[in-house]
């Protein structure tokens, strides 16, 4: 199987961390940047997003739900995983169009409204966001882990509204070995495997 990535999408960095720690270390990872509209990516996936999984049969799911969902054998085993994973994919929807409304506002244009809407939106998420486990494996904690670490890169003084409690748990998150294997420094090396990413890890 492949999983389509980029170096930062934070979406497919919560599939390799639960990727890593289920073993599945021939997981293959094929890298584009989708704002780019590739032509590798959008031959698997026309919408040119990722994740995408091909898998081995040559099927394409796409959607970071439907992915791990096929993945990890329904990871969403309860109510509360379910509602932590849907916050935490509501939370990074917004950080991300927020993010990619005024990285592609044209020179000139006055603010769309949809991007102070979209920043309000990540504010409340921030504030109200659902308790972290740092030390979670669970796919509904390391995609909240992975919204908390994108906003913190696109939009800092957002994230500034991070509660204190859940600020606590994120430090400790983004110390673990494995999440700093996927960061964005680490990815720039283009790791073809989940194998090689723990490589990284034990060395």
């Amino acid at each position: 199987m492949k999983l389509y990535t980029s170096i930062t999408s934070p979406y497919s960095r919560a599939i390799m961390l639960t990727a890593l720690s289920q073993g599945m270390d021939g997981l293959a990872l094929a890298y584009a940047d989708p704002w780019a509209t590739p032509p590798e990516l959008t031959a698997v996936n026309p919408l040119s997003q990722v994740p995408a999984l091909l898998a081995d049969d040559g099927t394409v799911i796409c959607g970071t739900a439907f992915v791990a969902d096929y993945l990890f054998s329904h990871p969403l085993h309860d109510a509360q995983q379910a509602a932590l994973a849907g916050y935490a994919q509501a939370l990074l929807d917004q950080v991300v169009k927020a993010y990619s409304l005024a990285k592609f506002l044209p020179d000139g244009m006055a603010e769309h409204p949809h991007i102070p809407r979209a920043r309000e939106a990540v504010v409340r998420g921030l504030q109200q966001a659902p308790a972290l486990d740092p030390r979670s494996n669970e796919f509904a904690h390391h995609l909240l882990g992975m919204a908390f670490s994108y906003a913190e890169l696109r939009h800092p003084t957002l994230f500034d509204q991070l509660g204190d409690a859940n600020r606590a748990a994120f430090s400790e998150y983004r110390q673990r070995a494995d999440v700093q294997a996927v960061g964005i420094e680490a990815l720039e090396r283009k790791p073809a495997t989940i194998a090689a990413i723990r490589a990284t890890i034990a060395a």
